[in-house]
């Protein structure tokens, strides 16, 4: 039988991450993106019908030796396990590449001689960085263009976060400058975005005090296991929210980034601390935001609230904020009314080109 290509990548994605749910073997066929799961049911039924993969009871996909045989020099990247957490987490690892993959960023087990993006699962990342804790719930990490973004799949955001397990991979101490990761990516289900998004900047502006200090200890011990919704902390430097659906524009705008920073407001000074905004005309500080950076958003909120409470005391900061962000997430960047319609405060959105 002459196999398509989506089927043969299929397969030599199975052989690297051992296993994938079914739902996401037919997402992963759809090259095209469809939508069509029936008829990507009829791609992916000669697979089995000839021996090629197995699809068990519960829904899960493996190879088969005649499989591996189509990709002799290849092997698993991951080790899989038979059953409980350990295995879900193998599923979210392997939804995670598969994503990934669906928008040509290629899997790795090591790290490569390459300023082009490619994505290491987190089992083959913490042999490479040391010191990260055992309970973070990061799939990997995506390399592109001298940056490292740890990659999470959130699902509906509801999932046990663990807040300084996270931190681990920010850790100079123990890390190196080659290792330590320079943001997040946090991948949630389509059509939640918002929502979620609002979720976790507030779970975050609720403890803000704690949450935004500039430094924290560095362990290599273990910690307790939290089961604390999602917050963010200084330390994770970067958090992007996006859905599989937004991934490929949200990843272009990711690495455009410092682009639109560097190129955003004429004669403007980039400003060392991130929580104070990005670039600065005195007394104007904006925060550029093209890639929907929630974190940048908890800052932009926490500065403008925090001189909010000094005007209730007397003191007016001179200082105005601009908040700039794609014209689909000003929803968010509105959130707080008095945010909103607090003088010298102005949210924008950039035009399209």
């Amino acid at each position: 039988m002459k196999l398509h290509q989506n089927q043969l990548n299929l397969i030599l994605h199975l052989i690297r991450l051992n296993i994938m749910s079914y739902e996401d073997c037919l997402k992963f066929l759809d090259t095209e993106n469809t939508g069509d799961m029936i008829a990507m049911s009829y791609v992916f039924r000669p697979l089995t019908k000839n021996g090629y993969v197995v699809k068990g009871k519960d829904g899960v996909v493996a190879v088969l030796q005649k499989g591996r045989d189509l990709f002799p020099e290849e092997g698993p990247l991951i080790s899989v396990a038979s059953r409980g957490k350990s295995r879900l987490r193998v599923l979210h690892v392997s939804r995670v590449c598969m994503w990934m993959e669906k928008n040509g960023v290629p899997i790795s087990g090591a790290l490569l001689d390459t300023e082009e993006p490619y994505f290491i699962p987190s089992a083959r990342w913490r042999d490479i960085a040391k010191g990260i804790l055992s309970t973070t719930r990061f799939a990997g990490v995506l390399l592109a263009y001298g940056k490292r973004y740890a990659v999470y799949d959130i699902g509906d955001g509801t999932m046990d976060w663990q807040l300084r397990a996270e931190s681990s991979l920010f850790y100079y101490r123990y890390g190196s400058f080659k290792t330590k990761a320079d943001g997040m990516i946090l991948i949630c289900e389509d059509g939640r975005k918002h929502e979620i998004a609002r979720q976790i900047i507030r779970q975050t502006m609720w403890a803000r005090k704690m949450l935004l200090k500039d430094k924290y200890a560095e362990t290599d011990k273990p910690v307790r296991y939290s089961r604390s919704p999602i917050k963010l902390r200084t330390q994770y430097e970067r958090v992007y929210l996006t859905t599989p659906a937004l991934l490929p524009i949200s990843l272009e705008r990711i690495y455009d980034e410092e682009y639109y920073i560097e190129n955003g407001v004429r004669g403007a000074e980039r400003l060392k601390e991130r929580k104070l905004g990005d670039v600065e005309v005195y007394p104007i500080r904006y925060y550029l935001n093209p890639a929907f950076d929630i974190l940048k958003l908890v800052h932009f909120f926490a500065e403008v609230k925090d001189d909010l409470d000094m005007a209730q005391d007397g003191y007016i900061s001179p200082i105005e904020y601009f908040m700039v962000v794609y014209p689909e997430d000003l929803e968010v960047a509105q959130m707080y009314p008095d945010v909103n319609g607090a003088k010298g405060v102005n949210i924008r959105v950039y035009r399209s080109a």
